[in-house]
């Protein structure tokens, strides 16, 4: 794994020219720790994780379902996920709209609190 290329930092943008250039299968270990700079939207690093998690679509899409549900808890995390990852998108995989689905229809009491439900409702009225 080229774990030189995760930031070190919230304002660490300096791997990510390289991270965009790599493939699915480059990418692929580094997929996780890389999802966790999504957590904050108000971190400088955030825009440009967006940018290289959407580019490298078909390898973060097998860790997505696991972190939208309810066992989650950083509902933030989920928010941003939705908001900004997803929405990059034309549309997720049936595991992931699954789980946006049950975020829009029966959220926890965290995903209401943090409006994770009122974007699971924007995704699906604007990718159904």
């Amino acid at each position: 794994m080229n774990s030189e290329l995760i930031p070190k930092d919230k304002f660490d943008i300096s791997s990510f020219e390289k991270l965009m250039a790599l493939s699915d299968d480059e990418i692929d270990a580094l997929i996780p720790p890389l999802l966790e700079w999504i957590q904050d939207m108000n971190w400088t690093v955030s825009s440009y994780m967006v940018r290289v998690l959407s580019k490298h679509r078909r390898a973060v899409e097998k860790y997505l379902p696991d972190l939208l549900k309810p066992q989650q808890t950083d509902n933030e995390w989920k928010r941003n996920i939705i908001r900004y990852l997803l929405s990059e998108w034309s549309a997720a995989d049936e595991r992931i709209t699954a789980e946006i689905k049950r975020i829009a229809e029966h959220p926890t009491d965290g995903e209401r609190l943090e409006a994770v439900d009122e974007a699971a409702n924007e995704y699906l009225k604007h990718h159904s």
